[in-house]
């Protein structure tokens, strides 16, 4: 199944690697050799990750490393919304969701 990521993801994504980059440069790419691993096997098992009906619905997330990937499933893609730190107040940074 077609993985797509969305802007905001991609952001999230350009923010982590960027903040890795300037702590351990091989830690940033190991951390999106992760990510791309962990996207193939979403690719292959969509619904693999944790449901997160209280979160809003349809979501899903899975971890890699502290980072949690929050997902949606239809009948054609899987939408990468967000990658936020686990330690982040995680209700705050999904406000703008649609429920």
């Amino acid at each position: 199944m077609k993985v797509r990521i969305s802007a905001k993801a991609k952001d999230d994504l350009r923010q982590i690697y960027r903040y890795l980059a300037n702590k351990n440069p091989s830690a940033s790419d190991s951390f999106i050799a992760d990510i791309d691993s962990k996207l193939e096997l979403l690719g292959r098992f969509p619904f693999m990750g944790r449901e997160r009906a209280d979160l809003a619905a349809r979501i899903r997330s899975v971890l890699v490393w502290s980072y949690v990937i929050f997902y949606t499933v239809d009948s054609s893609e899987i939408v990468v919304i967000r990658l936020i730190d686990g330690r982040m107040d995680i209700d705050k940074e999904i406000q703008d969701w649609p429920t």
